[in-house]
């Protein structure tokens, strides 16, 4: 006979209820039908056919033919350890449903937590630009509406680094630039021309972007920054579109 209550406790610890644990413990003496189960159990009888079909799902026992049917519990070793990967199993699958629903989450929260910005003066853009372009990984482009000396120069730092990084770099800049400058920017990456470039940009890793609003031939005063990804995509797109109808220098 076994003691009841410390084996009990133990079977509730592995998932089983207490009234599973006693019709088990009960099988464990011994095979029997379901009305010695539920005597040997104390399970009321109008109780134990769920029981003993939750056990045999939980692979703890076995159905034997006859009328009455006959229920044994598998020998323990074979029983629990069909019971363990039959729990590892789920747990695997419950976790592996987790993970993808959390992760679904937490995409959705990091797009909720997009930001767009307004830049209102040249020295805020210009310090967001450098930070945008400091921070790439893998690609920056850019379009500039004008290029001063002093532009080149604020931003040659940074485009040296980030081309040593082997970070791609696009630049479009419009054909009313000089050619020095356009020679030098050059050095960085790959330098197109256009003959009307209204407004430009700033693109990283195509996840965050600066947007100048200025006409050709003029500083901008005025920006937009954004990790939002729509935006951010819009932009790309439309830089792409200025890209293929410029001319390589």
């Amino acid at each position: 006979m076994i003691k009841r209550r410390p084996a009990t406790a133990l079977l509730r610890g592995i998932g089983l209820t207490d009234t599973e644990a006693e019709v088990y413990l009960a099988l464990l003496d011994g095979e029997a039908d379901a009305k010695a189960a539920s005597e040997s159990s104390g399970v009321p009888y109008s109780k134990v056919h769920t029981v003993l079909s939750r056990l045999m799902k939980k692979s703890l026992i076995i159905e034997r033919g006859g009328r009455p049917a006959v229920y044994a519990a598998k020998k323990v070793q074979d029983g629990i350890g069909d019971y363990k990967r039959q729990r590892l199993s789920e747990i695997e699958r419950s976790m592996a449903e987790a993970e993808k629903e959390l992760m679904r989450v937490e995409e959705s929260d990091e797009t909720e937590k997009s930001d767009i910005w307004i830049l209102k003066s040249k020295e805020g853009i210009l310090n967001r630009a450098y930070e945008v372009m400091s921070g790439s990984k893998s690609e920056i482009k850019f379009a500039l509406p004008a290029l001063p000396g002093w532009v080149i120069s604020t931003i040659a730092p940074v485009l040296t680094r980030v081309s040593s990084d082997d970070v791609a770099l696009k630049m479009l800049v419009s054909s009313s630039a000089d050619p020095a400058d356009m020679a030098r920017l050059s050095r960085f990456g790959e330098i197109r021309a256009r003959d009307k470039l209204f407004g430009g940009g700033i693109i990283a890793d195509d996840r965050e972007a600066v947007l100048f609003l200025a006409n050709e031939g003029i500083m901008p005063s005025l920006a937009i920054w954004s990790n939002n990804a729509g935006l951010v995509q819009v932009a790309k797109t439309y830089f792409g579109s200025l890209w293929d109808s410029a001319r390589p220098f």
